[in-house]
Formats: C-alpha cells, sequence, structure tokens
C-alpha cells in the first residue's frame, strides 16, 4: 500500500463550513442542503452568462461552476482543483478510452475528465453516435445519475462545454443501472471500462464495485478512482478494494447482513492511512444498503488491486481528502 500522495499546493481559501456527516446526509446546515434548487439555479445561471455561449470551452464552465459553489448556501460537491489534477494527468498518461463515471451530480468531473478523450482518441466513436457493431472504436465517458434534476443539470453544463457528444448520462439508481448497463450501452463482453470514477452516494461504494466485478465491466487494466476516501471517508469501501483474494473468500463465505452494522471510523492520525484498513475486508462488506434497490453484489475475489492515495482538499471547505486509485492488475486462479 502507497501512501498518500500529498498535494503540494496550500489549502484553498474556506467559502463554506466543514462538511459534516451523519450515516447518509450532512448534518442540518443550509450550505449543505444538496437539491434545494440550487442545482437547478446553477444551470439558469450558467445559461444566462454570455461567455458561456457559442463553444466557450471546458475551462470557462468549470470556473464559472466553481465560482457558483463559493456563493452563501450554494455548496457544490466537487472533485475540485487539486484532486482534479491528478486524476487529469492520470488520464493523460493512461490514456482510457471508454471511462464509467458513478455519481455526475452537476457535470464538473464529467467535464473536467471527459475534454481529454477526443484528445486522445482523435478517430474513435463517441457515445452520441454509436451503433450496435461490435467492432467499432468506441470511446466515450459515461456517466450513471439518479436524480433526474441533477442529470437535467449535468447534461446542460456539459453541452456548454461542447461534449454533449463525448458524455452520455444514464439516469437511474446505480446497482441495478449497472447490472443492465452492457444491454444499455450495447456493449457486449468481454469488452470492458478502462476507468472508474466513483463519487456517489459512499455506502454503496462496495457493493457497486462487487456488481462491476461480477458484471465484467472491470478485468485486468481497469483503473478505479474512488473519491471522499478520507472526507467523509469509507473504511469498508477500501478494506475490499485493498485486500488479497483469500481475504475477499474468507469474507464471502460468510452469510451477508441483514441490518447495517456500526459504522468504522476513520484512523485518528493521518499517518495511518498507509497501513488502515489492509487486514481484509470489513464486515460491513456484508451489507447491500436500502439504496441498492435489492441487487446484491457478489464480486469476483480472484481480482487483485494495486492501491494508492491521491491528496488533496475539498474545494470550498478547505479540508484534506484524497482518492483512492487501484489498478486491477490480474486475476488469481482461486
Amino acid at each position: 500500500m502507497a501512501p498518500i500522495a500529498v498535494d503540494e499546493r496550500p489549502a484553498p481559501p474556506k467559502y463554506h463550513g466543514k462538511f459534516r456527516f451523519t450515516s447518509r446526509q450532512v448534518e442540518s446546515n443550509k450550505s449543505f442542503n444538496l437539491g434545494d434548487g440550487r442545482e437547478e439555479a446553477l444551470l439558469k445561471h450558467l445559461q444566462s452568462l454570455p461567455e458561456l455561449q457559442n463553444n466557450p470551452g471546458t475551462q470557462p464552465v468549470l470556473d464559472a461552476i466553481h465560482e457558483f459553489g463559493k456563493g452563501e448556501n450554494r455548496y457544490l460537491m466537487s472533485v475540485g482543483d487539486t484532486k482534479g489534477t491528478g486524476i487529469e494527468k492520470l488520464i493523460n498518461e493512461k490514456k482510457p478510452k471508454l471511462v464509467l463515471e458513478l455519481g455526475s451530480y452537476v457535470g464538473y468531473s464529467a467535464i473536467c475528465f471527459a475534454r481529454h478523450l477526443p484528445k486522445i482518441h482523435p478517430n474513435s466513436v463517441y457515445p452520441a453516435n454509436w451503433t450496435a457493431d461490435a467492432n467499432e472504436d468506441k470511446a466515450g465517458y459515461i456517466s450513471l445519475e439518479k436524480s433526474e434534476v441533477y442529470a437535467a443539470t449535468a447534461r446542460g453544463a456539459i453541452e456548454l462545454a461542447g461534449l454533449g457528444e463525448v458524455v452520455k448520462i444514464v439516469t437511474g439508481s446505480s446497482t441495478p443501472s449497472l447490472k443492465n448497463l452492457r444491454k444499455t450501452l450495447n456493449l457486449p463482453s468481454p469488452i470492458k471500462f478502462d476507468m472508474i470514477f466513483i463519487d456517489h452516494l459512499k455506502p454503496l461504494y462496495t457493493n457497486d464495485l462487487k456488481v462491476m466485478e461480477e458484471e465484467g465491466l472491470i478485468a485486468p487494466g481497469t483503473i478505479i478512482v474512488a473519491d471522499n476516501v478520507v472526507k467523509p471517508g469509507n473504511p469498508a469501501y477500501l478494506s475490499y478494494v485493498r485486500a488479497k483474494p483469500e481475504q475477499k473468500r474468507a469474507m464471502l463465505s460468510r452469510p451477508p447482513l441483514k441490518t447495517q452494522p456500526p459504522v468504522t471510523p476513520n484512523p485518528s492520525d493521518p499517518s495511518e492511512w498507509e497501513t488502515a484498513f489492509c487486514d481484509g475486508p470489513l464486515e460491513e462488506t456484508l451489507w447491500t444498503p436500502v439504496e441498492s434497490d435489492g441487487v446484491t453484489g457478489h464480486g469476483d475475489p480472484d481480482l487483485v488491486y494495486s492501491s494508492e492515495m491521491i491528496g488533496g482538499w475539498d474545494p470550498y471547505t478547505g479540508e484534506r481528502d484524497a482518492c483512492e486509485v487501484s489498478v486491477c492488475l490480474r486475476k488469481e486462479s482461486s
């Protein structure tokens, strides 16, 4: 397990207080009442800006989204500049063709990451023009979003950024969407995703990872980037993706849990992140969240990952955060 790669840039200015989480939602704080109309207001704001009309490019749209989020009671969930820059560097190094995102929200990360694909793969066919031809040289950025409101905002922002043909948003709960994704996109096996960005409801991370494994959406060579593994943290996910195959097999031999177990706390000392959650999957990985809509992922315990953290900051609260970057190395024989 590699240590956190700390971003050496100073923390961004603090525009909002600390983001305090309960099991599924933040404590009462108007700054963080996502879904209160701020997303629709963001799209109206973007569409009203003269400088964003007539194909302004991607960066002015990203800047306008970020500026909007600085306002009072306008906090937006965003990968931000520090973590985002590290992921963009990874995209340009590894040159993925097919990228999957769990959690579009307002489209910031989709714009940030998808903008590199046409430059890297200029001759590929993108989602707006995909056909049923299994041999087609497909590339594209597929983003899953449960909320119709968030999806509409993301589509609007993506269109303004000129990426409407590159990004396809699939609306619906993530877990059943993943089970049906090959049919939805006409992606026959063994086509896999080259990169996956996970940034939706935190309790769904592990179950959805297992679903992607068993559906063959993850295979050797796939890079998985999971956001917010330090703030608010996700010990269950980290314990699974850092586990050895024999540890995962042992945990999966146990019966699933019918109720949610106590949530494992984050390390109290930042220096402990390097060795934390490396002793096998936590008991929480046997629990299927209700938001999975009855779909339980069993995973592929034979897949072996390497993992490291890319450190950074919350772009609005100035708090330390990180992404877990896991590379599927190989499949072991059980």
